[in-house]
């Protein structure tokens, strides 16, 4: 699903977000990136629903769905801290939203879910007792078990160590490929965001300073902020799977939170 955000405005005690306009194509996978209080995770909500904005359109396969309840949206939300249900197991929780919209053949949708992860066999598990990646895991299969157009990724890769995290991330990268759904992340971590996104938006302050494909990020960033953001960052050529990539590094210990 092609989404586009025109001219939206949203504003807090402190902070705002001031004419926000962005066209993501279908099918791709985009990053917000940007320093605390940017207004990233605001922005899912937006789109969700779960956020009204003052004013601005949103616009999916160009319909205007500005007034549209969440439930009518088909946007799958996995949360930063995962918002599973302790006391349901795997398929209760990869089921809930299901039932919750009255679907049909809900066992099969949670089936289909759960391999695209890679949680078979893990139906009747308790949820309690998950590693983190696995929670995570079955948040990813409950927001996509209803096939939703649009998947959004609030910090995903947050809190996992190294090794896991690039499992997730390769996780993440074939999910889409897949399923062909267009995927929009918030991160804080400039090389989750370049291995993973077609494009990138840099955000500071509640506005866009660039949009742009990854590695014009990094070779021409459009002004001071997006080269300060990018600063403690490098771009280098490696082999993967035998072709030659692009991946950035960190220079150093800093990282921009």
């Amino acid at each position: 699903m092609k989404l586009e955000l025109k001219k939206i405005n949203k504003k807090f005690e402190d902070w705002g977000i001031s004419d926000f306009t962005i066209k993501i194509d279908s099918g791709s996978f985009v990053s917000l990136v940007g320093p605390s209080g940017s207004g990233k995770t605001t922005l899912l909500r937006i789109i969700s629903g779960l956020e009204i904005p003052d004013s601005g359109i949103i616009l999916f396969d160009e319909k205007n769905i500005t007034s549209f309840e969440p439930e009518k949206r088909n946007v799958g939300f996995v949360f930063q801290n995962e918002a599973l249900f302790s006391h349901l197991n795997v398929f209760e929780n990869v089921a809930f939203g299901l039932k919750m919209k009255k679907e049909k053949n809900i066992e099969k949708k949670v089936s289909t879910a759960l391999s695209l992860v890679h949680l078979n066999g893990f139906d009747k598990r308790n949820v309690t007792r998950l590693s983190g990646g696995e929670k995570r895991r079955v948040a990813i299969a409950r927001a996509i078990a209803y096939n939703p157009k649009i998947l959004l990724l609030d910090e995903p890769l947050n809190g996992l160590d190294a090794p896991l995290k690039e499992k997730m991330k390769f996780l993440l990268k074939e999910l889409q490929e897949k399923t062909g759904i267009t995927a929009i992340m918030v991160t804080h971590d400039i090389d989750d965001a370049f291995f993973l996104s077609d494009k990138i938006a840099v955000m500071i302050c509640g506005k866009i300073e660039q949009f742009d494909n990854p590695i014009k990020i990094f070779k021409k960033p459009k002004n001071k902020s997006v080269k300060d953001f990018i600063s403690d960052y490098a771009l280098s050529e490696t082999k993967i799977k035998g072709k030659k990539v692009f991946v950035s590094s960190k220079k150093s210990n800093y990282r921009f939170q």
